[in-house]
C-alpha cells in the first residue's frame, strides 16, 4: 500500500501543478472553478499569480515529501478561501462545481493524512496523530461522497449534455451515462461507509482514471484552446490521485 499512497501523491501533485499554471495563465485562482469576483473587486492578477505559484511550490514540497502535510493543507486553505467561499453566494447556480471545490478541499485533507507527524501535530490540540489523522480522512472521504452523490444526481438530471460530453468513438452514449450515474451514486455511499472505503476509493480512482483517459484526453486534443476541457484534464488527474492515497491508507486505520 506504501507504493500506492506515494503513487497517488504524485498524480495529485502533477494535477495541482497543473491547476497552478492554469490560474496563471487565466489570470486568476480557478481551482474548483468558481464564479467571477463582483465587479470592482480588483485582486486580480496578483492573487492569480500568488496562488498559482503557492500551488506549484506547495505540490513540489508533496513530490518531495519535504513538510507535505503542511503543504497539503495549504492547498486545502487556498481552495476553502478563494474558490468554496466565492460558490456560496450563488451556490444553487453552479452546484456541481460548488460540490467540486469542497471535494478538492477534503482530498487534500486525506493528502495531508498521509504524511508523517513531525509537520503539524505538537500544538495541534489533537491527543495523538492517529486521532488527527482519522479526522482528516473521515473529512475528506464525506467531502468526497457527497460531490460523487451529486454527480451521479446530475448524470441522471442532465442525461443528454452527459451523452453529448461522450466522445464519438464510444458506444451506446445514453446506456454509459446512466451507468457512470449509478457508479457514482455507489463509490460516494462506498466511501461513507468505512468498511468499504478502501474497496471505493481504489474502485472510484480506477473508474476516474478510465475517464482521463477515455473521454478527457480526447477532448483536450480535439480542442486544446477549450478552457473547461484543460480544466476537466487536471482536475481528473487530481482526483485519482486522491483516490489513490486513500486506498492506500485505509487498511492501517485500525479505528475507523
Amino acid at each position: 500500500m506504501g507504493k500506492l499512497i506515494t503513487t497517488g501523491r504524485f498524480i495529485y501533485a502533477t494535477g495541482i501543478i497543473a491547476l497552478g499554471i492554469l490560474c496563471l495563465v487565466s489570470g486568476d485562482f480557478i481551482v474548483g472553478r468558481p464564479p467571477m469576483w463582483p465587479l470592482g473587486f480588483n485582486i486580480n492578477p496578483a492573487l492569480a499569480y500568488i496562488s498559482g505559484v503557492v500551488l506549484i511550490v506547495a505540490a513540489i514540497a508533496i513530490i518531495l515529501n519535504k513538510k507535505g502535510r503542511i503543504a497539503a493543507l495549504l492547498i486545502s486553505a487556498l481552495i476553502f478561501f478563494f474558490s468554496v467561499l466565492r460558490h456560496l453566494p450563488n451556490f444553487m447556480n453552479d452546484w456541481a462545481n460548488a460540490y467540486k471545490a469542497i471535494a478538492l478541499v477534503g482530498g487534500s485533507f486525506i493528502i495531508a493524512a498521509s504524511f508523517p507527524s513531525q509537520d503539524l501535530t505538537k500544538n495541534s490540540g489533537f491527543r495523538s496523530d492517529d486521532r488527527l489523522r482519522s479526522a482528516l480522512i473521515t473529512t475528506g472521504s464525506i467531502f468526497l461522497a457527497v460531490f460523487f452523490i451529486a454527480c451521479g444526481y446530475a448524470h441522471f438530471k442532465f442525461v443528454d449534455f452527459i451523452e453529448s460530453f461522450i466522445p464519438s468513438y464510444i458506444p451506446f452514449h445514453v446506456f454509459w451515462a446512466y451507468f457512470c450515474g449509478i457508479c457514482l451514486f455507489a463509490g460516494g455511499l462506498g466511501l461513507l461507509i468505512p468498511q468499504t472505503r478502501r474497496a471505493a476509493a481504489l474502485l472510484s480512482g480506477c473508474m476516474v482514471l478510465g475517464w482521463f483517459l477515455l473521454l478527457h484526453i480526447p477532448r483536450f486534443i480535439a480542442n486544446t484552446n477549450d478552457a473547461s476541457d484543460r480544466m476537466g484534464l487536471c482536475e481528473s488527474f487530481t482526483f485519482v490521485g486522491i483516490f489513490f492515497v486513500l486506498a492506500g491508507m485505509v487498511p492501517g486505520f485500525k479505528k475507523l
